[in-house]
């Protein structure tokens, strides 16, 4: 099996699944993780060019792997995009520096889809940090 493209972290099992499937449905190789711990050995262990990251998850949450992310940037994806319902508030507070885009839930899983893979296509000298208000 060729090595995974994209990296979701969602705890949401229905979610994880729904944006796993819509991916892989695009050719796109996805691993997944529940939770932020899940993510970081992943993360450990490949060099993804996406993650995609639920920041409200127990254990460890996505802010907490945002900070792993500013320790390692070794190991950071081209694109990290926030996938999240959070009030857009929280959103200020993200480091533009590690955090590329963020998709509000719910989004449409079509949208999702193009947008990882021009994410994919593209290397970390072209990403832009953005706010995508997907809505099914």
């Amino acid at each position: 099996m060729a090595r995974p493209d994209v990296l979701i972290v969602e705890d949401e099992k229905a979610l994880l699944n729904l944006m796993a499937t819509a991916l892989r449905r695009e050719g796109v190789e996805v691993a997944t993780a529940t939770d932020g711990a899940e993510g970081i050995e992943c993360m450990r262990r490949d060099k993804y060019r996406v993650v995609l990251l639920d920041l409200m998850m127990p254990r460890v949450n996505g802010w907490d792997v945002i900070d792993w992310l500013k320790e390692h940037p070794e190991r950071r994806p081209y694109s990290l995009i926030v996938v999240s319902a959070a009030d857009r508030n929280i959103f200020a507070e993200l480091d533009p520096g590690i955090v590329n885009a963020i998709i509000l839930k719910p989004f449409d899983t079509w949208e999702l889809a193009g947008y990882v893979m021009r994410c994919c296509e593209q290397g970390k000298d072209r990403r832009h940090r953005r706010v995508v208000g997907l809505t099914p």
